[in-house]
Formats: structure tokens, sequence, C-alpha cells
């Protein structure tokens, strides 16, 4: 997933359920930014590295 388009989307979340007052929103918001640092942390984790085997 892309952690710009997680992030974009909790905030729309968050500021329509400042708007609405809507605890479903704010569900939303919650699963939108808990889903986003999860997804941040997994790809800070999976890095891909390159190893050279043949430089022994």
């Amino acid at each position: 997933m892309n952690t710009k388009l997680l992030m974009i989307v909790a905030l729309l979340f968050f500021l329509s359920w400042r708007r609405a007052a809507d605890s479903f929103l704010l569900f939303c918001a919650l699963f939108a930014a808990g889903l986003f640092v999860c997804v941040l942390i997994y790809r800070l984790e999976n890095t891909t590295t390159i190893i050279d085997e043949e430089a022994d």
C-alpha cells in the first residue's frame, strides 16, 4: 500500500469526523492511521539490501 495515500485518507477521515462528529468516521480515521503506521514500520524493516557474495 502507498503510505502517502494512507496518510491522506486518515487526514480526510479525521477532518470529516471533526465536522460531522460521527463515531464511525473517528473509527475509520484511527483505523487508517494505524494501518499507515503498520505499513510504514513494515517498509522500514524490509528494505532490500544487495549482498555481494563474491566479495569474500
